[in-house]
């Protein structure tokens, strides 16, 4: 028992740090509350072609203020791929292993085919801080991480992803494998921490490898990566290169979400529980602060945002314009009725802020006018189920749903 606690505190306390989890218990309301995001979307000389004009000098501006500099658009490229296994999953699945390599980063993704599928397939794109053999079940026969100082938790399986679990939720570590895949989705999943470990000692050289001269945050990093699977699985015509998904949960939300505004090859985005530098407007004043998030993971961002903290009305950009450069791709935004901390309000105000630019292309953006009643065919929706946060069944159940409606795909 002592044991089984001393475990526990050990893996969750870094989780639970601010800037990822803070278990808030009073509950959410449902009824949108506070100022409209500034600055507004909507005028009447907003047009299509303005808002694309004006894309490229909004996107340096996040670079400038919020994320630093994106690393670059060069290919990954597969350089091997190996056969794990061809028939997983009670015969739904085959695994595969790719090396890619990202410019000078050596990286891995693994790949899980539905086997039922005849024709190419859409996928989903995930980044999980617990790495790819954590979410296997700390399977050996996939490799240990390129990068020495990425993190792995409870990667030997058994009772200490139990642990996490009874946390954070059952899919904490590991998506329901054979519900995705019987529903005809292939997955990939990347460990950030290949190319920028999430904790300060690793973090620091790695950004400088990637960007020596120039300012980066391990946000973008891992963004920037994001857009790297998407290359390696385009050359392989088994994926449907119409249906690419990005999923993230927590500081992979955030990835997640800036990857989409900078590489129009995301099809869809899977944010879930996002928070303060991600789907929340950074001038929400409700849960986590600018304050908190760069104090704890100074490495996320660039020095310039966290000089807004206890400043945040003076930032020049916030979150809605951010979603707004998805238009008119399908954006989820999911989260807790008990994960204040993460302030899906925040959240739901910058949805509806961004909507304006959707309708420039004919989309309603977000349909919902409180934070229930979740939408899954508009093209921005967002989905509330109880508890906190983590990854439950629930979230699993309106992820593909979502995907089923915008895909128009299920098997």
């Amino acid at each position: 028992m002592i044991r089984a606690f001393l475990f526990l505190v050990g893996i969750t306390l870094p989780l639970m740090l601010v800037g990822c989890v803070s278990m808030v218990l009073p509950r959410v309301s449902p009824e949108t509350a506070g100022p409209p995001a500034v600055p507004a979307l909507q005028s009447d000389d907003l047009t299509r072609e303005g808002w694309e004009a004006g894309r490229a000098d909004l996107l340096a501006r996040f670079e400038a203020e919020v994320y630093g500099a994106w690393p670059g658009h060069e290919p990954a490229r597969v350089t091997e791929r190996r056969e794990i296994e061809v028939d997983a999953f009670g015969g739904r699945g085959r695994i595969e292993e790719w090396d890619v390599a990202m410019g000078s980063l050596q990286t891995r993704l693994v790949v899980v085919l539905p086997l039922a599928a005849s024709e190419p397939v859409p996928v989903v794109v995930m980044q999980t801080f617990c790495g790819t053999r954590t979410a296997f079940g700390g399977r050996t026969d996939l490799s240990a991480p390129t990068n020495p100082s990425a993190r792995e938790c409870g990667s030997g399986g058994g009772w200490q992803n139990q642990l996490m679990s009874m946390i954070f939720g059952r899919y904490i570590a590991s998506p329901p494998f054979e519900q995705i895949l019987d529903r005809g989705y292939a997955l990939a999943f990347q460990h950030p921490g290949e190319i920028v470990p999430d904790n300060p000692a690793g973090a620091a050289p790695a950004l400088d490898a990637l960007m020596p001269g120039r300012e980066s945050g391990a946000i973008i990093a891992w963004a920037w990566g994001y857009a790297r699977a998407i290359d390696a699985l385009e050359s392989d015509p088994r994926f449907d290169p119409e249906r690419m998904a990005v999923w993230g949960h927590s500081r992979n939300a955030k990835s997640a979400l800036v990857a989409a505004a900078f590489d129009p090859r995301i099809d869809l985005v899977l944010a879930h529980q996002g928070g303060t530098g991600g789907t929340t407007l950074t001038r929400s004043h409700a849960g986590e602060s600018v304050a908190q998030i760069t104090e704890t993971y100074p490495y996320w961002f660039n020095e310039t945002y966290a000089g807004y903290a206890g400043n945040e009305a003076a930032i020049p950009v916030d979150q809605h314009q951010l979603i707004a450069l998805m238009a008119p791709r399908p954006l989820l935004i999911s989260g807790g009725w008990r994960d204040a901390w993460s302030d899906p309000q925040g959240s739901f105000r910058a949805a509806q802020a961004a909507s304006p630019v959707y309708q420039l292309y004919g989309s309603d953006g977000l349909r919902q006018s409180r934070l229930g009643g979740f939408e899954p065919g508009a093209d921005i929706a967002a989905f509330m189920r109880r508890g906190l946060h983590g990854v439950q069944s629930s979230d699993w159940d309106a992820f593909l749903e979502f995907l089923d409606a915008h895909f128009h795909h299920s098997q």
